[in-house]
């Protein structure tokens, strides 16, 4: 089992996506308070797709209402399993709409925190340390198929 090396702050890539500029800027600028190395900004789903496609992220910095593709349907494509390498980043989802609804629907679809718009440096730092610690955990238990059982076993013990 191969563990992931954590990073420093000053090692890591965000991709900010919203398509408020102001909203991308002020992300940017958190994020450099923050110590976060280096950020890219895209002003659509769309953009984020091919850019994570083509890059390395550590953390994609999403907002959940956009014109063209919307947060959901961003989460959509990055988790399905035929996205590729990038499809396992984890993922902060900014609103300003933080309804119940939203908030779950955004869980569900596999953002690992959600923020409320606006976000301050602070909640924004707990929010990413706080998708890294999650993302770096195992998310489901194994399937049957994946589960070994021991024949022989006379205690019925159960290799996973």
């Amino acid at each position: 089992m191969t563990q992931k090396v954590q990073k420093s702050p000053s090692e890591m890539s965000v991709l900010i996506v919203d398509d408020n500029q102001y909203a991308c800027a002020l992300a940017a600028a958190q994020l450099k308070k923050l110590g976060i190395g280096s950020t890219n900004s895209v002003a659509t789903g769309a953009e984020a797709v091919l850019r994570l496609m083509e890059n390395d992220f550590d953390v994609l910095l999403t907002d959940w209402y956009m014109p063209d593709v919307s947060g959901a349907g961003l989460l959509g494509v990055l988790r399905d399993q035929r996205f590729g390498r990038n499809g396992n980043i984890a993922v902060v989802v900014m609103t300003a709409y933080a309804s119940s609804d939203n908030l779950e629907r955004a869980l569900a679809l596999g953002a690992d925190e959600v923020v409320v718009k606006p976000v301050n440096s602070a909640d924004l730092g707990k929010a990413i340390a706080k998708a890294i610690t999650k993302h770096e955990k195992p998310k489901k238990m194994p399937a049957n198929d994946e589960i070994i059982h021991l024949d022989d076993d006379e205690d019925g013990a159960v290799l996973l």
